[in-house]
């Protein structure tokens, strides 16, 4: 393989062109996007590959398309631009008011509990936080792509979120979690009251799973009721509790719940602990590089705050740094969902 020079790496014009291509299929159309001239936009292509030293594009009446070679290269020239526009980003932020940009990500059940504290405890610390709030599996999907700095996400105890080795999680809290069952489910109206450790009461009923698709708590309730003898039914795909609440209450499903969701009052509906040993919810904070610690203690003094609020003692928050890619630590409990 060729060395290249610094002087021999490519400029931002034919990136630009280049990506431009690919999205809108013809050269004329990227000089109509780009608001270049067509022979503009060939001068650019024609010099990224020589420098590129192999043909990235093949052109015919139809458009254009990227060679083998061209797919490859793709993928890292957008994210240069990516990188190109977040520097700029980061230097207009700074220019405003001499603050770090800091493209943070949250869960919305969680997300809508913290983040009025999250923004207080930075607003003294010369952070701006750019806000995503979005399900679990687009947050890991939008860090890996480096459209996101920092995310708080949730997993299974025992299944970490699948994650490239360069993202590196911490654990912030482990939430219990219960099983919600209609009232007159047999397992609600047992005397028993210990922990639930199997789900073998339960291959009759149709369950609640999660809309993404790429939910390991709802991976690890399948492998559960695999455990017990059965494959779990699906009766919904909803990440609306309430609307997965009124369905069990109205006896269509049963349902693995946070403990927030849990202190949740309907009649119609039991809540059944889940041993801990058994299952739990592990949030983590994920970060493809080490996060601000302003960032970080941001998080802890909203997680604190929302506890003593709740009247639950704070989560236990001496962050501590697992292996990239996979989170195997364990912490205390707390009620936030």
């Amino acid at each position: 393989m060729a060395e290249r020079r610094t002087a021999d790496l490519p400029d931002f014009r034919g990136l630009s062109a280049f990506d431009a291509v690919l999205v809108n299929g013809s050269v004329a159309a990227a000089a109509v996007t780009l608001g270049w001239s067509h022979p503009t936009v060939d001068h650019h292509l024609k010099r990224l590959e020589q420098q590129a030293g192999t043909k990235l594009l093949e052109r015919g009446p139809r458009g254009s398309s990227a060679t083998s070679a061209g797919l490859v290269f793709a993928v890292r020239a957008r994210q240069l631009l990516e990188d190109g526009q977040r520097a700029f980003a980061e230097l207009d932020a700074w220019l405003d008011d001499e603050r770090r940009l800091v493209r943070f990500g949250i869960f919305p059940t969680l997300g809508a509990l913290v983040v009025p504290g999250i923004l207080r405890h930075v607003e003294s610390e010369r952070l701006s936080l750019e806000l995503t709030l979005d399900e679990c599996e687009r947050l890991g999907r939008q860090l890996e792509q480096g459209q996101l700095d920092a995310a708080v996400l949730f997993q299974a105890s025992g299944l970490p979120t699948p994650l490239s080795p360069e993202i590196t999680t911490e654990l912030l809290f482990a939430e219990p979690l219960f099983l919600a069952v209609p009232r007159a489910h047999p397992l609600a109206t047992a005397k028993s009251g210990e922990p639930i450790q199997e789900f073998i009461e339960l291959r009759q009923d149709r369950w609640a799973f999660g809309a993404s698709g790429g939910d390991t708590l709802d991976e690890a309730t399948r492998e559960l009721c695999r455990r017990a003898g059965f494959e779990a039914s699906t009766g919904m795909h909803s990440d609306d509790y309430p609307a997965i609440l009124g369905m069990i209450a109205a006896g269509q499903l049963v349902a693995v719940v946070p403990a927030s969701v849990a202190t949740w009052h309907d009649d119609a509906v039991a809540f059944l602990p889940i041993d801990a040993a058994t299952l739990t919810r592990e949030v983590v904070l994920a970060t493809r590089k080490e996060p601000p610690a302003a960032l970080r203690d941001a998080i802890a003094g909203a997680l604190s705050e929302l506890s003593q609020f709740e009247g639950e003692p704070a989560p236990p928050l001496a962050i501590r740094r697992s292996t990239p890619g996979q989170p195997r630590l364990r912490g205390g409990t707390s009620p936030l969902n």
